[in-house]
């Protein structure tokens, strides 16, 4: 199952819940990033792990 959670408050790109895991990261004062700008924001490489 594939439900639209939100977007990312960096870059604007869509954010799933996939079958019950999150798509993304939510920061500690409650906003969602993709893992892409996650990683850029930390200064380490993204690594996909899956796209639907």
């Amino acid at each position: 199952m594939k439900e639209k959670v939100g977007v990312c408050q960096i870059c604007g790109k869509e954010i799933y819940c996939l079958d019950g895991f999150l798509n993304g990261v939510v920061k500690g004062n409650g906003t969602l990033s993709c893992f892409e700008c996650d990683e850029k924001e930390k200064g380490r490489k993204a690594t996909k792990v899956y796209e639907g």
